[in-house]
């Protein structure tokens, strides 16, 4: 975690010292809000890239161990949740998802004494399979797609509860909450705000990226 008090500190100080102006708590949330997106999609966009360079082996153990360390820095924002059943009908299930997933890591079922993997394939594929009497889903072999929205489609139909989602979410959104002083002046709020849920060693990433897009409205980019 990153305290959002101390990136704030660092914000205007730097403004303050090169006389680029002030910037308001709601402008620097807003900065922050999307200084932090742009580290944790980096987070993603480096594993991938990892992750298909091991399979490739392209790398021997580099690569391994990079994935790995860059696994750790995303299990905070693994989370497992039970999906809420919207409707049923003759052709499958469907469920929502969580409001605030990013990548959906597992979907599965609880039949019983077992816990079986929901496989993953695309809406056309699933209707392929499902005219077959060869291919079509079982309950020990069930499948899902995900529609527009955030809802998922799980066959066979059968399968009405007991799923579950282990998923990556968003990071929830930093806030440097304030109170106001007789004189105007913002103070810092530490009750109300939120700080940033990257690493801590991202904290002056975090200082460039929302320096950098203050300076895109002040026209100051350098």
């Amino acid at each position: 975690m990153v305290s959002i008090n101390d990136v704030r500190e660092t914000v205007l100080a730097i403004c303050n010292k090169n006389n680029y102006g002030y910037i308001s708590p709601d402008d620097f949330n807003l900065y922050a809000k999307q200084a932090q997106l742009d580290v944790f999609n980096g987070y993603m966009s480096k594993y991938n890239y990892y992750m298909n360079m091991q399979n490739q082996h392209q790398s021997g153990s580099d690569f391994a161990n990079l994935a790995e360390s860059t696994r750790e820095a995303i299990e905070m924002f693994i989370e497992t949740e039970n999906l809420t059943l919207v409707s049923t009908n003759l052709v499958v299930s469907i469920f929502n998802l969580p409001l605030d997933w990013y990548h959906i890591e597992i979907i599965g079922y609880i039949g019983g004494p077992k816990v079986v993997d929901v496989e993953k394939t695309s809406r056309s594929s699933a209707l392929r399979l499902s005219n077959s009497s060869l291919t079509a889903p079982t309950i020990e072999y069930p499948i899902y797609n995900v529609t527009s929205g955030n809802v998922i489609e799980v066959r066979p139909p059968a399968i009405q509860a007991d799923v579950y989602s282990s998923y990556v979410r968003y990071p929830i959104d930093p806030i440097w909450s304030y109170v106001t002083l007789t004189n105007g002046e913002p103070m810092y709020n530490a009750g109300s705000s939120v700080d940033f849920e990257v690493a801590e060693d991202e904290e002056s990433m975090l200082v460039d990226k929302i320096l950098e897009k203050a300076g895109l409205s002040i026209r100051e980019q350098e």
